[in-house]
């Protein structure tokens, strides 16, 4: 019995296909427009920076807010979302007197 095992084993070994993915890694195209904070959250927000990250990869684009408040720096989609990286960088080049 132990042979019967051991051979169907080795058949399926044998018998596998071996499949190649390709990986894209391709980097984004990182798209950064400010916005205006008071017209679009209101006259009482606490947001002081308000930028709209677009992200182009692959023919897809994912769109993202990121907000500076008084809480820190975050974007619609969380806090570790990589949009907010590109906003800090880039935000750091900025001389807007926006900021208050």
């Amino acid at each position: 019995m132990a042979k019967v095992k051991k051979i169907a084993r080795i058949r399926t070994v044998r018998n596998a296909k071996t499949v190649k993915r390709s990986v894209k890694t391709t980097t984004p195209k990182i798209d950064i427009k400010e916005l205006d904070p008071i017209r679009k959250c209101g006259a009482g927000t606490s947001v002081k920076v308000l930028l709209r990250v677009i992200e182009r990869l692959d023919g897809e684009s994912k769109s993202h807010l990121v907000f500076f408040d008084k809480h820190g720096w975050y974007c619609d989609h969380g806090r570790t979302c990589p949009a907010v990286a590109h906003a800090r960088k880039l935000r750091r080049g900025l001389s807007s007197t926006r900021q208050r």
